[in-house]
This record gives C-alpha cells, structure tokens and sequence, in this order.
C-alpha cells in the first residue's frame, strides 16, 4: 500500500506545483501582494520582485522533480510471476550484471 501511497502523494505535489508554476507567475506574486499589503513581508516583496520570483520558480522546480520521482517510484500494477518490484527502475549510476 505504501507504493500508492507515494504515487498519490506525487500527484498532489505536482499539481500544487502547477498552482505556482512560473508561467502563472504575474497571477503569483499579485495574489501574494494582496495577502501580504500592509505588512512587512509585503514591503519586502514590493521591493524584491525579482527575488521572488527566482524563488517561487525554484520552489516550482523542486516540487515538480519531487512529485514525479515520487510518481515515478511509486509501485505499479504487479507484473503476473514477478518476484519483487513490478517494474524496474532505470539506474545509470548502478552496475548491473556484475
């Protein structure tokens, strides 16, 4: 169970990193500034556009990396006759075979 546990867990993550991709980013930060007006976080955006945005792009980076490798090594549909994991799963760095 815990196999689709973690694919569901990547599928959700993946689409709240759509919430904040960088193409929806003018909606972002305006969104941001309003929650934010009046305080100091707000100053602090008003005055460092650039900066959050660099930030909110690398934190839609991340979450998109986490979620599809969590897609990714979630547990699939068991393959009829198969010991162990269903699938295998492609590791360059591994020696296989030896």
């Amino acid at each position: 169970m815990e196999g689709r546990r973690r694919e569901r867990r990547g599928l959700a993550t993946v689409i709240g990193a759509f919430a904040i991709c960088p193409c929806h980013l003018p909606v972002t930060l305006a969104l941001l500034s309003v929650a934010l007006g009046g305080t100091a976080a707000g100053v602090f955006l008003r005055a460092h556009v650039w900066l959050a945005g660099t930030v909110i792009t690398l934190v839609w980076a991340a979450l998109t990396w986490r979620g599809l490798w969590l897609v990714r090594n979630g547990r699939s549909c068991p393959v009829p006759g198969a010991k162990g994991r269903a699938r295998a799963v492609w590791r360059p760095w591994a020696r296989q075979g030896r």
